[in-house]
């Protein structure tokens, strides 16, 4: 019968899927063999993540446990803009990069910065008494 080419197996379990989300938020569902509700999602730890809508997805499922989402699929370009939204926030290692003609967006209680700020050139602490010097020149 001609359905039967266009039928596809049911995962096994420990194997991984690719699906896509069709509920996102309070609830995430993707759609696997059939629809799956209730998934777990996961992220590195420190990162809080909530895929799209539309989203294609990976999602595993241990022996005995729910299936959970662990990551989305890239298309290897860079994103326009990059939004970070955290309580407290921790970024460490050698460097922090943000491709150029891209934004970055950080949101948060707090954000401590420890050990010299540049903006381009010049340190955090230069331009700052630069344009302080600006605005007492033009006032006197």
């Amino acid at each position: 019968m001609w359905l039967s080419g266009q039928y596809k197996r049911p995962a096994e379990e420990s194997e991984g899927q690719v699906g896509v989300i069709t509920m996102s938020g309070g609830e995430t569902a993707a759609l696997l063999d059939c629809e799956r509700r209730g998934l777990q999602v996961y992220a590195p730890a420190g990162y809080r993540w909530t895929p799209r809508v539309g989203q294609r997805v990976l999602v595993i499922q241990g022996k005995g446990e729910i299936p959970c989402v662990v990551g989305a699929r890239q298309d290897g370009t860079a994103p326009d803009a990059v939004s970070i939204r955290a309580g407290n926030l921790s970024l460490e290692g050698n460097a922090v990069r943000v491709e150029s003609g891209s934004d970055a967006v950080i949101e948060a209680e707090n954000v401590r910065l420890e050990g010299q700020v540049y903006v381009k050139e010049e340190t955090l602490e230069e331009l700052i008494t630069r344009i302080v010097m600006m605005i007492l020149g033009g006032m006197i």
